[in-house]
């Protein structure tokens, strides 16, 4: 499936694909999770899995699903969907390349790899909300960006996680 550059892509993941999840929020793109969905039918599978297709069709997202009958179901209704066959993430991130999906393979600041919320760069003068948590190196406040989400307030920065993801990203292409 081809996709232009125009509309960055838009995902809903079903939850066999939790780590597919936030490796592409991550790489920037707005990704949710099945769990996430509120106001989904309470009972099965099956009302998630149509929950799902309904959700990927009003949002114009793109479906991710491990789920064969989900996919069959997902093509039939006319919704974007791409079947993921592998249990590895680096590997799925090489299937949805091989559909022609055009994701993006570098970290970008612009997504909560949590939930999904947009982050923002912290700005100074606000350095207090990084004294707040505990997992903030206090030795980088002043030498390196940092970002806080807007939703739940996680801090993230460019610390050495960035540069081994960028490795592990790099051998995709």
């Amino acid at each position: 499936m081809a996709t232009e550059e125009k509309e960055p892509l838009r995902f809903v993941t079903d939850r066999m694909l939790g780590k597919l999840s936030t490796w592409l929020r991550i790489l920037g793109h707005d990704t949710v999770y099945a769990a996430e969905i509120k106001g989904k039918s309470v009972g099965g599978e099956e009302d998630e899995d149509k929950a799902l297709v309904a959700f990927a069709e009003h949002e114009a997202r793109i479906l991710l699903t491990r789920d064969k009958n989900l996919a069959s179901s997902a093509s039939n209704k006319g919704a974007q969907c791409v079947q993921i066959k592998t249990e590895d993430v680096m590997e799925q991130l090489k299937e949805l390349l091989l559909h022609n999906v055009n994701i993006n393979l570098e970290p970008v600041p612009a997504r909560c790899s949590e939930c999904n919320a947009r982050i923002r760069k912290v700005e100074e003068g606000e350095e207090e909300i990084l004294k707040e948590k505990s997992y903030v190196p206090t030795s980088m406040v002043g030498k390196c960006d940092f970002w806080v989400c807007e939703g739940c307030g996680r801090i993230y920065w460019e610390g050495s996680h960035w540069r081994d993801m960028r490795e592990r990203l790099r051998q995709l292409r």
